[in-house]
C-alpha cells in the first residue's frame, strides 16, 4: 500500500495537554489532532490556518484553569478509547445532520474543544458536524496509514473504501487541496479495489468525483 502523508501548513496554533492537541481553523478550515500512541501524524491542511484559532485557544485555556486541569491518566485513557472505536469499526460513516451527542470515536476532551470551536461559527450546529466528520476522517486516515505493512487486507480494504467515498466531501469543505486529495485517492484505490483492471476503471470515475461540482457528484456515484 502506498504511504501518503498529508502535510500541514505553518502558523497553526498548537493546544496541548499531555500530548493531546487540537487546533481548529474557522469556516472552511480544518482540524488538527494528536493523540497518545498515534503511529503516524495525519494532518489536514487548512485553507486559512489562522482563522478561528485564537477563539479556540481562549476556549481551551479557560477550560484548563488551575481548578480544571484534567487528570493525565484519564485524558490518555479517553483518547485511547476513542481511537479504538475507529479500530473496531473502521468503516464508520459520516455523521448526518446535527450532532447532539458525542460520538464514541470522539473523546470527552475533543468533544469539549469541538463544541467550543463550533460556537464561534455563524452556524454552530453545522460547523460541529463538519468538525466531527473531519476528525473521524483523520482518525481513519491515521489508522489506514499505520497499517501500511499489515496483513489484515480486509480491514485495510474497509478503511480505504470508506476514505475513498468520503474524500470528495473533505475537498468540498476546503479541508484538503486538490493535489493532496488526488494523492490520497491513488493510495486508497490500491487497497479498496484489488483487481487492476477494475481499479483502472474506478480511478477514472473517482477522479471525476474530485473535480465535479458537489451537485454533480451523484452522477459518478450512480455509475459505479
Amino acid at each position: 500500500m502506498a504511504h501518503i502523508h498529508v502535510t500541514r501548513r505553518p502558523n497553526v496554533t498548537w493546544l496541548g495537554v499531555v500530548g493531546v492537541a487540537l487546533a481548529v481553523a474557522g469556516a472552511g478550515g480544518a482540524a488538527l489532532f494528536w493523540w497518545p500512541g498515534a503511529p503516524q501524524q495525519a494532518a489536514v491542511s487548512a485553507m486559512e490556518p489562522t482563522r478561528g484559532v485564537a477563539a479556540l485557544a481562549d476556549h481551551a485555556t479557560s477550560a484548563m484553569t488551575a481548578g480544571a486541569v484534567p487528570d493525565v491518566a484519564a485524558v490518555v485513557a479517553q483518547q485511547v478509547a476513542a481511537a479504538q472505536e475507529i479500530e473496531r469499526q473502521p468503516d464508520t460513516k459520516p455523521v448526518k445532520g446535527s450532532t447532539k451527542e458525542r460520538p464514541a470515536f470522539v473523546s470527552a476532551m475533543e468533544w469539549q474543544m469541538l463544541q467550543g470551536a463550533a460556537q464561534q461559527h455563524a452556524t454552530p450546529d453545522k460547523e460541529l458536524t463538519r468538525l466531527v466528520n473531519n476528525l473521524r476522517f483523520m482518525k481513519q486516515l491515521e489508522l489506514w496509514q499505520s497499517m501500511s505493512t499489515s496483513s489484515d487486507l480486509a480491514k485495510r480494504q474497509l478503511l480505504a473504501t470508506q476514505l475513498l467515498d468520503d474524500l470528495p466531501q473533505r475537498l468540498i469543505n476546503g479541508e484538503l487541496e486538490l493535489a493532496e486529495a488526488q494523492k490520497l485517492q491513488q493510495g486508497f484505490l490500491e487497497d479498496a479495489v484489488r483487481d487492476p483492471q477494475e481499479r483502472t476503471r474506478r480511478a477514472a470515475q473517482e477522479a471525476l468525483r474530485l473535480v465535479l461540482p458537489a451537485g454533480a457528484e451523484g452522477t459518478t456515484s450512480a455509475v459505479r
